[in-house]
Parts: C-alpha cells; structure tokens; sequence
C-alpha cells in the first residue's frame, strides 16, 4: 500500500464539526543558528493558545531539541520512540502552559538528526493516526537546509523565517529561500525581523532581504513584523519559562502577543476538518515512499 492511500482518521467525523476550520500549519525556520528561532516558535505557539487556538508544536530541530527545556518540562519518551514504534503520537505528547501540546524530539540522537526516507514515512504515518482536533500547528525546524527542514517547510501552509541583522543571517536566509523556492516550490515566504532596537531597525532588514530577493521573481517575501531586543526574553530562559508568561508586559512579549494575532487572522488553506490532513498529505507530496517498507 502507497503512503497516498492512507486513510486519514476520522474525516468525515471531524467534518461534521461545527467552527473546526483546517489546520493551520506554521514551519518556523533560519538560514542559520543563534538567531532566537526556537524562542519564536515557542512564543509563537503560546500565543496562538492564548487567542483561544488548539495548538500543538513540534520540536523538530531533531539535531539540538530544546523546547521543553526552555518550558522547564521534561519527558522520558520522545519521536524517536514514535519512530520505532515503542510509543504511539499521541502517548509522547506533553501538556504545556495554556493547555499547549507539544510533541518533545530528544537532542543529539543520531536517527532523529539525520532522517531519512523510513524515519519519514514513520511521521507521516504517526500524523496521519493522531486524532484529536487542533486549529494550529506550530513546527520548530532545525537551522539551515536539510531534506527533514524541507519536508516541514514544503508540507507547511506557511512558513515563518526568522532573521536578524547580523549580515551571515541575512545572507543565509537569502540561501535558504532561494533554495526552497527552486529545488521544493515553496514561493511564499513571512519574514520575523528577531532582536532589533526598533520598529525601524526591522523595516529595514526586511526590505534589504527585499532588495536581495528582487531578482527572484518566483518568490513572495511577507513581513511578518518584528521582535525587539529584549533583556526579559534572556531572563525568561534562564528561567525555563516563555517570555509572554514570565513577563507578559516586556517589548517582546507584546511583540510575540501581536505576532501570534496577526497569524491567527492569516487566511487559511486546505478543507475544513481540524484534523491533520492536510500536513499529512503535503508531507506524503514531498517524500513519497512506500508504507510496505515499514512493516
């Protein structure tokens, strides 16, 4: 059996519901490390919980998973047991802050950091068995291009960069673009403008990533907004606990707050199940291969 003949649970059930509209799929990604990516997706997904959205986030940075550590949670199982069948989706799942799910990757393991076509075809098919309804998925991905980074991106409905004004992060988020719009055809990209002094600062980042990107004709480059340069949001890891909660008030949290509105109001695409098919099927797009080689 293809993985495109998996039947996805529950459709017609979740159909039904009323007010449950498609998923909404948001791939956090960067060109390159350091750049408060993790802190986004985090903030992010949290907000979009705090707008009343059944969220759920992924950790897939499989090479350095932090995001329960900057939760302050911990979980003794993670996908590399989903992934060899030990755990099923939703078992590994963590309640985090304002009823948050979050799916825990574990950092450094070897199977997770390099996936390939079998660890593939095991997410497809541990997603296309979870049945519970979300509004939102928010995937932390890991730094860089990767095969796993652009499987996220390409089955995502949007995807989310986060730059700053250091010029390697600019130049490697130009790469990353070009990239994914060439070799996956991804041609819708939402730019976050990370750890700026001012609104200024970050309109200006993002129409140099503009100038950039002018000979590329293929590509849309949104600007998502910006996020400032915050001392909350340092003291708030050290804490082990998401800046919008431990100091709802900072520059950054407001910003995060805003961010996660502004993207809760971004059109939707795909059928209205609040299921997710519709991740489902973009990933079977991107890695077509066979359920038969898992069993």
């Amino acid at each position: 059996m293809l993985l495109s003949e998996i039947k996805l649970g529950q459709q017609d059930q979740a159909a039904a519901l009323p007010g449950h509209g498609p998923v909404q799929t948001i791939a956090v990604t960067s060109g390159k490390g350091g750049v408060g990516k993790t802190n986004i997706a985090v903030n992010l997904a949290l907000g979009l919980s705090k707008e009343g959205c059944r969220t759920m986030l992924l950790d897939a940075d499989y090479g350095m998973a932090n995001v329960d550590i900057l939760l302050g949670l911990q979980s003794e199982v993670n996908l590399l047991d989903v992934l060899n069948g030990r755990q099923r989706l939703d078992e590994i799942i963590i309640s985090g802050p304002d009823d948050l799910l979050i799916v825990p990757a574990s950092s450094g393991i070897r199977e997770l950091s390099c996936l390939g076509v079998h660890e593939c075809a095991g997410i497809v098919r541990a997603f296309s068995e979870f049945d519970q309804t979300i509004d939102s998925l928010v995937i932390d991905t890991a730094t860089g291009i990767s095969e796993c980074v652009a499987s996220f991106c390409a089955a995502s409905s949007e995807v989310l960069v986060v730059v700053n004004n250091e010029p390697t992060s600019v130049q490697d988020s130009i790469a990353l673009i070009r990239l994914l719009n060439s070799k996956y055809a991804i041609a819708h990209f939402h730019v976050v403008a990370n750890m700026v002094l001012t609104a200024t600062e970050g309109n200006e980042l993002f129409h140099k990533l503009l100038t950039l990107l002018a000979d590329d004709h293929n590509v849309l480059v949104s600007y998502a907004g910006y996020v400032p340069n915050d001392d909350s949001l340092r003291k708030a890891v050290v804490q082990h606990k998401a800046v919008i909660n431990a100091f709802p008030r900072s520059r950054s949290a407001m910003a995060l707050r805003n961010l996660a509105r502004r993207i809760n109001h971004w059109p939707r695409r795909g059928h209205p199940r609040g299921h997710l098919e519709f991740f489902v099927e973009r990933l079977l797009q991107h890695n077509n291969v066979d359920m038969e080689e898992l069993s």
